[in-house]
């Protein structure tokens, strides 16, 4: 994961960057710093894409963030952008840019974290994964999603509204290409969404459109650490 970080204060940058390490944690984090509006402009010019998340300082000598953000919104506008400020008028403004969310300086480590659990959410949201059916690729949200049940070399696919398809595919193939906080299976034949488990009575699960499923006896520990984690991720 790739963010881009603009602010023309070294102390500010140093201390958001620690303050991001200690959100994510992982190895896998690269945080790019800029110190300038332009700077960071030429390099989202030269990889519109490289980027998960762009965080911009407003009040900046030359290009200021606001400006930046306008460009960085033509070259891509899939990219979340978080303003950050010392003076709060400039908060109504950043809805001029389509920003993603607005933090006061000194940033608060609680809005922070806030800001980053609805960036990632705002991505679980918005992917998608590609089935083929009755000949036809589609491309579902993940959100949509209820669960999959699983007969014999073909999977139904159930999702919100009343809507399913039938696949050609195994449930374990299936399985893999979720991403496994969001999905569980329950049972040697159903893979649930996490998202819409309302109730579980220790036996059957229902889910938000009111189906009940089984859970293997087997599985019911590890489903209510997983859900557990699922809602713990989401708070």
């Amino acid at each position: 994961m790739r963010i881009a970080v603009c602010d023309d204060e070294p102390l500010f940058l140093e201390m958001l960057r620690e303050k991001l390490e200690r959100y994510y944690r992982s190895l896998d984090l690269r945080i790019d710093a800029f110190s300038s509006g332009e700077a960071l402009v030429r390099a989202v010019e030269r990889e519109p894409f490289c980027w998960s998340l762009v965080f911009l300082d407003i009040e900046m000598p030359g290009m200021d963030g606001l400006e930046a953000a306008r460009v960085v919104r033509d070259v891509n506008d899939a990219i979340p952008v978080i303003l950050l400020t010392s003076h709060t008028e400039y908060a109504m403004k950043g809805y001029e840019v389509e920003a993603f969310r607005f933090l006061a300086k000194p940033v608060e480590e609680s809005s922070l974290f806030g800001a980053l659990r609805a960036v990632e959410e705002r991505e679980r949201r918005n992917r998608r994964i590609q089935v083929k059916a009755d000949g036809r690729e589609l491309f579902i949200p993940l959100v949509e999603i209820l669960y999959f049940r699983s007969e014999n070399v073909y999977l139904t696919l159930y999702m919100t509204g009343g809507r399913h398809c039938l696949l050609r595919k195994k449930l374990k193939e299936q399985a893999e290409g979720l991403p496994p906080l969001d999905f569980f299976q329950i049972h040697r034949s159903y893979l649930v969404g996490l998202r819409h488990v309302s109730a579980f009575d220790g036996r059957e699960v229902t889910l938000s459109d009111g189906t009940r499923l089984p859970v293997s006896r087997g599985k019911r520990a590890a489903f209510v650490q997983a859900l557990s984690r699922y809602i713990s991720e989401k708070e």
